[in-house]
């Protein structure tokens, strides 16, 4: 082997291939016909350009990701992949163990998904993985949106659509395959092109359509359902008591900015919303003021990109301030682009306010209580760090922070113990925690030995009290 250079090597594929520049001066072929080389295909399309690295992105698909252990069985093939299930088990991994420069590159595959007029040179099969999750064996399976937690499980019960998208009756079809006669409706059907029972019965909600027993091939709010011309997307609003359990499950921005902006992501994720469902979460999960500071930040941001490269447009287009009336069937012409580029904006409003929104006070109200151990109370101070800061409690600064407030704010006892130590702060925190451990744990020997005494005074003075009486 010559030089330090390598290359990294997919399985032999058809197709075309993008040529990526490896690490040193070999270059790495991947074909365009998978979802890898796809995505390295439209990079600069879809605006990563600037801010991810296409090195960094063929060693995550093709070394890093196949390696990690992810949930649901799920695995990463090296050459990438559209598949729902497998990008959310991927993404929850990164979150889950601090991967969080590797979440934009996971963001990616999702972005490009979203876009077919890009996806032309990838595989069919590919594709319909992007519409198409996986069947479960068994019914009592959890729903691939596993990333919300049990935010279906409260919610209200689904009412019966009646006729099924043709995809999950039959095998989606290619797309040179007419739909068969069975997906679609018949023609004496309603005249807004649905079946009768579709257009009589009401909608069902769009996290219960996700409680059924089956796995629907479409995510809600946007729902595909057969209509005269194929298949067609219908607009299924969220009910109160959907809104209600999204709230509970994003938080205050302000009190954990952190949970917020990923359980938002996560929704914006599992979910195919429209303008209007944004606009109705954000406003009823937000203050006013986070709400406008967050579409602040997210206009400036695209502002500054559009000084960078005029494709993107100014930030009121970007995020308009009221409903634009963007088509979201999934067609040529859709505005499905425009959509998600608003989500990544908003993301990033979020990011950015979430930086300002810092609170040390309530870092500051953490006291120990008298009967409370220090490993408890340490576990208080982290979690005060984390959500009220921007500090990591394992970086240095996080670190150095945590032990001054270990130390200032723990019980008089341990207090005196602790400050009589030399560098304090500078002392490392499970060090502290022994020394503070030694305190408590003494603190019945003292208890003991005072009892002790006042028993001893007590006797002494009953002595004397005796001898002088006789």
């Amino acid at each position: 082997m010559k030089g330090d250079a390598f290359s990294l090597h997919l399985p032999n594929c058809t197709g075309g291939s993008v040529a990526v520049p490896a690490m040193g001066n070999s270059e790495s072929k991947i074909p365009s016909s998978t979802p890898l080389g796809c995505l390295l295909q439209n990079f600069t399309k879809l605006g990563y350009s600037q801010t991810l690295r296409k090195k960094k992105l063929v060693f995550l698909s093709q070394v890093a990701w196949p390696q990690y252990k992810l949930s649901n069985q799920s695995h990463w093939p090296p050459t990438g992949t559209f598949d729902f299930n497998t990008l959310q088990d991927l993404d929850n991994f990164c979150h889950r163990m601090g991967k969080n420069n590797e979440i934009p590159y996971v963001q990616a595959f999702w972005d490009l998904h979203t876009r077919p007029d890009l996806c032309s040179s990838c595989s069919t099969y590919q594709i319909l993985l992007a519409r198409t999750p996986h069947k479960s064996s068994s019914t009592t399976s959890p729903p691939p949106y596993s990333s919300l937690g049990d935010l279906p499980e409260h919610l209200s019960p689904p009412a019966n659509l009646g006729n099924q998208s043709p995809s999950t009756a039959h095998p989606s079809p290619t797309p040179s395959a007419p739909p068969t006669s069975e997906a679609m409706p018949h023609p004496s059907s309603t005249p807004s092109g649905l079946p009768p029972s579709e257009a009589t019965l009401p909608l069902a909600s769009p996290v219960a359509a996700h409680t059924r027993s089956h796995q629907p091939t479409i995510l809600a709010p946007l729902r595909e359902v057969a209509g005269t011309e194929g298949l067609v997307r219908v607009h299924v609003p969220f009910s109160l008591q959907d809104l209600s359990q999204i709230e509970k499950r994003l938080g205050s921005f302000s009190a954990d900015s952190s949970t917020y902006i990923k359980e938002f992501q996560y929704l914006t994720q599992a979910y195919s919303l429209t303008w209007h469902d944004i606009h109705f979460i954000c406003t009823a999960t937000l203050t006013a003021e986070e709400h406008e500071r967050i579409l602040v930040a997210a206009r400036h941001q695209a502002d500054k990109d559009h000084a960078i490269d005029n494709q993107i447009p100014l930030g009121p287009e970007v995020i308009p301030s009221e409903d634009p009336q963007w088509d979201y069937q999934a067609s040529q012409g859709s505005d499905i682009p425009k959509r998600d580029r608003m989500i990544r904006y908003l993301l990033r409003g979020m990011d950015t306010v979430s930086n300002k929104v810092v609170n040390y006070d309530k870092l500051r109200e953490v006291t120990q209580l008298p009967d409370e151990n220090p490993a408890l109370f340490l576990t208080h101070l982290q979690d005060a760090l984390t959500c009220f800061t921007h500090l990591d409690p394992a970086s240095q600064n996080g670190a150095t922070v945590l032990a001054s407030h270990f130390i200032s704010q723990s019980t008089p006892d341990i207090w005196k113990k602790l400050k009589k130590v030399g560098d304090g702060p500078e002392i490392p925190i499970q060090d502290l925690v022994k020394m503070a451990f030694k305190v408590f744990n003494a603190r019945e020997d003292v208890a003991e030995a005072a009892h002790q005494t006042r028993m001893k005074q007590k006797v002494a003075l009953q002595t004397q009290a005796l001898v002088a009486a006789l």
